[in-house]
């Protein structure tokens, strides 16, 4: 049977246990990545950011549902590590919204709260695609409301969520054909049905974890509410604050805000609050916010200045924005993600101020790289993802670092250091983005490493242990040995424009084999500048840049 309500512990009950059975299951979610290479991390991002909601639900002790929902949902914020955990992230965070203030939750409360978090996640994508992780959150919300307005209970509404999960995960192949070439489900549609047939064990009380008796202690917990961001140019003001006092409530605070704006962030004690809202008038929540104690940390920005700076560095024209601040270039940070000893030293021996490690084979969360921002002491930082697959979390932690924060979209650790190379500490930030813009259109990316499984992809078919080698995320050739493959790849990759070739060779690579296949890509390529250096990465035997 289980619940006919959900209340707080029971909420948390569902979400440990969703955790460990991803967990268990996490190895096989990771193995049905759509390219056959060994850093498919789509489980283990997932799970990931599922402990880190799990971590933060630990903290709460009392309060009703609204609670802990808000708990899992700035847990996972923080902990949100690639694109299918900032998703899942976003799943969350709709869901403590919908059941804000709300102490116990009913079937018709479970299924909007679905519903919400799937619309939030839809949100936080720019372009959605079917026959993903949303496709399959978005029919689970749909069956669960279908359950609910037929009168059926909790365990029933997460039940058919669950049932239509499962079957319009077995659909997915059918709706993105890179899935069908592949053989595989989607990744992340898959990791969602394990959080979902976990929580249902623990409705059922099947599950160790099913159901916790409320403490007998009640201790005080740190409210937070989150609020979707809609970017509604009627609030063009970013507005980020702490205020320090004695008894405040969060609770309160962000009643007296809510009619001032949107994205809507309230977190802290009775202490200290921090806040973060858009708003067309800050003066005027600067003034409220008076009211309930001291200011601090003020930061207000401009977002639509910010648009139109971004817009003109992803077009790579266009009028100068103005209206700058007026700090001097020098105090702009610069903040890069990579992963391998070399690459490291590269990144900091050209000027970035902090290097996140992480990458291809273990995507950095929210909350690393948020750290990173912080520890810059500059007001504005340039922050290099350098992979598709962290984009997302690092637009995330952009919101929360309390600085002017600027995401150059670089997919390659190639991009990233191309970018890096433009930047130029005697030009304005307008110009540098432009600059760094312009140096990753112009470079190429390729990569050699090997197939952990058998698979056809784009006509080819590929076996587990052989060598692939890819350029700009499609396989391009394939073989035996990891360094005929790169002679192969570079042939392809090099055009008659081409003049720089760089070789970043990995771990499983020593120095003196290194040395002569650098001696035979020189005598194959005279007219190319060719270089080889340590990079250090895991799992890639070599990582090319061709400019």
């Amino acid at each position: 049977m289980g619940p006919e309500t959900l209340d707080g512990f029971t909420f948390r009950a569902v979400i440990n246990r969703a955790s460990s059975v991803l967990e268990q299951n996490r190895t096989s979610v990771d193995a049905l990545n759509v390219f056959p290479v060994p850093d498919g991390d789509t489980g283990t991002n997932m799970s990931l950011t599922m402990k880190a909601a799990v971590d933060q639900l630990a903290k709460v002790t009392s309060g009703g549902i609204c609670a802990f929902a808000e708990a899992a949902a700035m847990g996972s914020l923080m902990g949100a590590r690639g694109n299918s955990g900032v998703i899942l992230s976003q799943i969350f965070r709709g869901m403590a919204k919908s059941l804000g203030g709300k102490h116990v939750a009913g079937p018709p409360d479970l299924a909007w709260a679905l519903q919400e978090g799937v619309s939030t996640a839809y949100r936080a994508v720019m372009k959605p695609v079917e026959g993903t992780i949303l496709t399959v959150a978005r029919e689970a919300a749909v069956a669960a409301l279908g359950a609910a307005k037929q009168g059926a209970g909790v365990t029933a509404v997460w039940e058919a969520a669950l049932r239509r999960a499962e079957w319009i995960l077995e659909k997915t192949p059918e709706m993105l054909p890179v899935l069908k070439h592949a053989g595989v489900v989607d990744a992340g549609g898959k990791g969602l049905v394990h959080i979902f047939a976990g929580g249902l064990e623990a409705l059922r009380g099947t599950a160790e974890e099913a159901v916790e008796a409320p403490p007998s202690s009640a201790a005080k917990t740190v409210e937070f509410e989150i609020d979707e961001e809609t970017g509604d140019i009627r609030y063009p003001y970013d507005t980020q604050l702490l205020v320090r006092g004695n008894r405040l409530d969060p609770s309160v605070i962000r009643a007296r805000l809510e009619s001032e704006g949107d994205s809507l962030l309230v977190v802290g004690g009775e202490d200290l609050v921090r806040i973060h809202i858009h708003t067309g008038n800050p003066g005027r929540v600067l003034e409220y916010c008076l009211e309930f104690g001291s200011l601090s940390d003020v930061s207000i920005e401009n977002m639509l200045e910010q648009r139109d700076l971004l817009k003109g560095v992803q077009a790579g024209g266009g009028d100068t924005p103005k209206g700058d601040d007026g700090y001097s270039p020098s105090r702009a940070g610069i903040v890069a993600v990579s992963l391998g000893k070399g690459l490291t030293e590269i990144f900091k021996s050209l000027g970035a101020d902090e290097v996140v490690n992480g990458g291809q084979t273990m995507n950095p969360s929210t909350e690393d790289v948020l750290n990173a921002l912080r520890k810059v002491p500059a007001d504005k930082v340039i922050l290099l993802p350098n992979n598709g697959n962290i984009i997302l979390a690092a637009k995330q932690a952009k919101k929360l670092a309390g600085k002017r924060v600027y995401v150059v979209p670089t997919k390659t650790i190639p991009q990233g250091l191309s970018a890096l190379l433009a930047f130029k500490t005697d030009a304005s930030m307008e110009v540098n983005l432009r600059r760094m813009a312009k140096a990753v259109r112009q470079v190429r990316t390729g990569e050699v490493t090997y197939a952990v499984r058998r698979s056809r992809i784009n006509g080819m078919e590929v076996n587990p242990g052989d060598i692939l080698g890819i350029w700009d995320g499609n396989i391009a050739v394939t073989g035996s040995d990891p360094d005929e493959v790169l002679s192969g790849l570079a042939e392809k990759m090099v055009s008659p424009e081409s003049e720089i070739l760089t070789v970043f060779y990995g771990e499983l690579i020593d120095g003196e084999r290194a040395e002569r296949l650098e001696k035979r890509v020189r005598d194959k390529f005279p007219e190319l500048d060719v270089e080889f250096r340590p990079g250090g990465q895991p799992l890639y035997y070599y990582i090319l840049s061709v400019e």
